[in-house]
């Protein structure tokens, strides 16, 4: 399964969402927002971040390991 990622702008959202139903695709909408606090420490991470310090997703999402309850 392939999985797309797509930015549709607010006011064409209801008509692309009815036009995906109609193909009878899965959708999962994910909505969330930083604050501007967020944004300017992200900002900063990456301003004073070195390339060579860069660790793959993939690896970082390896080593998560999650409570069992």
């Amino acid at each position: 399964m392939t999985q797309v990622t797509l930015n549709i702008p607010d006011n064409e959202f209801n008509f692309f969402m009815k036009l995906i139903e109609k193909f009878n695709y899965t959708t999962e909408i994910n909505q969330f927002e930083l604050s501007q606090d967020m944004k300017d420490v992200l900002d900063e991470r990456r301003a004073t971040s070195s390339a060579v310090d860069f660790i793959p997703w993939e690896n970082v999402k390896n080593q998560i390991h999650f409570k069992k309850e």
